[in-house]
């Protein structure tokens, strides 16, 4: 689903997907690909095990999320780690890892739009296993990488209540 330019907004989403694209393909993440609907499974709401979510605000409003298994988000460490690091230290900084992707990846997906004086929140971080997302309107991607899976979600115009209860809790199958 894209997003229309509305209010003279343009449509970010596809900005995220090509920096995000761009940016796995610099670090080395062979394999990389999006999946279509039916391999992305039966739930678009579902988050990963690691999420960052960074708040957009000023001439551009909304939240960007980047959300990781954990086998995929180990990967990303040691790839963007200079010296090697062995899975016990990849699995330490996987989430900071994802945090900074996050922001790479969001930075370079609004450097064509820097005459709106956008501002970036720090990413927050949530281990997000059995975790899902809510919001009125969103746009989600699903990758793949021979590591793991990846999804990345836009949501644009959020409000403060919104952003306080984007993220919900699954047990047993349902949300709380």
């Amino acid at each position: 689903m894209a997003l229309d330019s509305k209010d003279g907004l343009p449509d970010l989403f596809p900005s995220l997907l090509a920096a995000a694209e761009r940016y796995m393909e610099h670090l080395g993440l062979a394999g990389f690909r999006r999946l279509d609907a039916q391999e992305s499974g039966p739930s678009e709401l579902e988050l990963e095990d690691v999420t960052a979510f960074i708040q957009v605000s000023g001439g551009i409003q909304g939240g960007y999320l980047l959300s990781v298994d954990h086998g995929l988000s180990c990967q990303l460490a040691k790839l963007f780690m200079v010296d090697e690091i062995d899975e016990e230290e990849a699995s330490q900084y996987a989430s900071e890892v994802v945090a900074e992707v996050a922001n790479i990846v969001t930075a370079h997906s609004l450097k064509d739009h820097e005459d709106r004086e956008i501002l970036l929140g720090n990413p927050l971080m949530i281990l997000s296993r059995d975790m899902g997302m809510r919001a009125g309107f969103y746009q989600s991607q699903t990758y793949a990488a021979p590591g793991g899976r990846c999804r990345l979600i836009c949501i644009p115009k959020m409000d403060k209540t919104e952003l306080a209860s984007i993220v919900t809790v699954r047990t047993d199958g349902e949300e709380r």
